[in-house]
């Protein structure tokens, strides 16, 4: 059982200095321009709201704090606590992964908000960004793990207001709202050849947390395996689609063009089409507008953010987070030429000339859209199908974290024939 983090291992920084009312005064008033969300620096008292902590992570804590002001209202923040001591990584390589990821999304907060902010795409402030990080670029034929433990992150960030929510799987109204900030994003950073160098040298090069750069050969093989008990567990379910050749060598076919898709979703900066994309856009990573209508959804979580194609964004969002009904029939192609259309509209407001976007046709955004699928895939069948079971669906299946398509399952199996029917477009594009 995972047990919540205390108040007073939240309220620790990474020096070991309790946040307090004195402590939290100070880096307010140290916070960059326009980092500062709250009404006054004067801070009288500060609390965790009670049954707001949570494990987000092993390595990783968080919780709404309460900002009580000297003759003011109270205001809000959220903490975020990365700490490698915790880290559960079973290898030096996974570790620092983790760690890579928070000084990215440290660095996204100090040096690539403020600059979306001023292109109208909605970031949150983060007032405070602490960080021990310096452990990364250590290099040591020994005691590696043991330096990179050292390592950790604290992050207070604005809290959206009472008027969002998160939820998951996402109503058709909602994934309109998600693709909109998910092009108006793409549409800030597009063919920015100066962005997108500073963030393939400041964020990630290839943006996307199941980048094949990013995973491990362990992992991978354990496709495989992973496959064979999905079968065997849900093959009672739909027995004249899974018995299907095509179908049990899923694992072999992905493999055999993981390395030719990876390829084809690795742009540099200079390269047409390319953009900042957010790299892990489920729908828990994104708070919606009770009025979406006047307000923009929030994206938070810019860990795995960086330089790529805006369509594997759209291709891990829609599995992951979209309600299998508006992907059937034809609504998995609708919903990309939703994203597309919304694109093109970002763009025009970017560039009134309508030069911006101008070679960027549909059919070719279907196409990334087919291999960032299949890329995507990849990571669905050799971590997240592990112990696949309609028990162990039924024991996730109110937990919106976890992705549609691993916690339900006619999701799985509707995700199962979309991947076969993509993986024969690339198995046929690459040949």
């Amino acid at each position: 059982m995972v047990t919540a983090p205390s108040s007073g291992m939240i309220l620790e920084g990474l020096d070991g200095k309790q946040i307090t009312a004195e402590w939290l005064s100070e880096a307010l008033r140290a916070a960059p321009h326009g980092q500062q969300p709250l009404p006054s620096t004067q801070v009288a008292s500060v609390e965790v709201v009670p049954k707001s902590e949570r494990l987000t992570w092993p390595q990783s804590i968080g919780a709404k704090l309460r900002v009580d002001f000297k003759g003011r209202s109270p205001g809000f923040l959220y903490l975020k606590k990365v700490i490698g001591q915790d880290s559960q990584a079973k290898s030096t390589f996974q570790l620092r992964r983790h760690l890579n990821s928070s000084r990215a999304e440290a660095r996204f907060y100090r040096e690539f908000a403020e600059v979306l902010r001023a292109r109208g795409v909605p970031v949150l402030r983060a007032p405070v960004i602490q960080e021990r990080l310096s452990c990364l670029d250590v290099t040591t034929d020994s005691g590696e793990d043991e330096i990179l433990r050292k390592g950790g992150l604290v992050l207070l960030l604005e809290c959206p207001g009472e008027s969002y929510t998160q939820t998951s799987p996402l109503t058709l109204e909602q994934a309109t709202a998600t693709l909109r900030i998910l092009a108006d994003l793409h549409a800030a950073g597009w063919e920015d050849q100066e962005l997108l160098t500073q963030a393939s040298k400041k964020l990630h090069s290839t943006g996307a947390y199941w980048s094949l750069q990013w995973r491990e050969v362990e992992e991978i093989e354990k496709m495989k395996p992973f496959w064979k008990s999905y079968l065997q567990n849900f093959e009672s379910y739909a027995p004249d689609l899974l018995s299907q050749d095509r179908f049990q060598r899923l694992p072999e076919r992905i493999l055999s063009v993981a390395e030719r898709v990876a390829a084809e979703l690795k742009p540099m900066p200079s390269d047409e089409f390319a953009t900042l994309i957010h790299g892990d856009p489920k729908a828990m990573n994104m708070f919606l507008p009770e009025n979406a209508s006047s307000d923009k959804v929030l994206l938070i979580d810019f860990q795995w953010t960086g330089v790529g194609f805006g369509l594997k964004d759209v291709a891990m969002h829609l599995p992951h987070s979209v309600h299998t009904s508006h992907l059937l029939d034809g609504g998995e192609e609708r919903l990309v030429r939703v994203y597309y259309d919304l694109l093109m509209n970002a763009l025009k407001r970017k560039d009134a000339t309508g030069e911006l976007g101008k070679s960027f046709s549909f059919q070719w955004a279907w196409h990334l859209y087919r291999f960032a699928f299949v890329d995507y895939a990849r990571i669905v069948l050799c971590k997240f199908l592990e112990n696949a079971s309609p028990e162990t669906f039924e024991s996730k299946a109110h937990r919106p974290n976890v992705g549609f398509v691993y916690r339900n399952v006619e999701a799985s199996l509707h995700f199962v024939q979309m991947v076969d029917r993509h993986l024969k477009y690339v198995e046929q594009y690459v040949a």
